[in-house]
């Protein structure tokens, strides 16, 4: 009976260590969707086809060179997925991965564009949701999370579902913004 009793401790202390991490990660964080005119920020990238889970070593890659080649301090990072991964091929998946330039930096753009790609965010009509951004975990669960609920908005308000998701990564705010132009079907 003691080793019952024992085994159901330990049953009862890793269950309640798998929800602590899940909740420390951002996994009860409450999907306050919304709607807003956005966008317009400069990025600095490179195009990457293939698997998106590996987009996080180009994403660190970008900023690092950014940071130690350029001088620049970066507090967002920014991938825009262009394709569904349950629509398309694992190695002919589109994204542009990089940093979002502060507004001081913009005067390195010229030099920056021999190394990187370079645009502008259109500034348009967003569907976006903001979680807590503490990890790796963090962005695991907003994909888990936040691209099933994006997809049920869409549907539930009669917009397009087509077109790229825009994950911003705010350093020094510690989120991750998904974000989704919208249009109407």
């Amino acid at each position: 009976m003691k080793l019952v009793k024992k085994l159901l401790a330990v049953i009862v202390v890793i269950i309640a260590i798998i929800i602590g991490v899940y909740a420390y990660f951002g996994g009860f964080s409450k999907l306050n969707f919304k709607v807003a005119n956005e966008g317009g920020e400069t990025i600095v990238y490179r195009e990457m086809i293939g698997d998106y889970g590996k987009s996080g070593d180009l994403m660190k890659a970008v900023n690092d060179e950014l940071v130690n080649d350029y001088d620049m301090i970066i507090n967002q990072n920014i991938g825009i997925y262009y394709d569904n991964p349950d629509e398309v091929v694992e190695d002919k998946m589109r994204s542009d991965i990089g940093c979002i330039v502060n507004t001081d930096d913009v005067n390195k753009l010229s030099e920056l564009s021999k190394s990187f790609l370079v645009k502008k965010c259109p500034k348009q009509e967003y569907l976006s949701v903001k979680l807590p951004f503490k990890g790796f975990f963090s962005i695991m669960i907003g994909v888990f999370r936040v691209y099933p609920a994006m997809d049920d908005y869409l549907d539930d308000k009669g917009y397009d579902d087509e077109g790229p998701i825009m994950e911003i990564y705010d350093l020094k705010n510690k989120t991750i913004t998904y974000r989704k132009a919208i249009t109407k079907e």
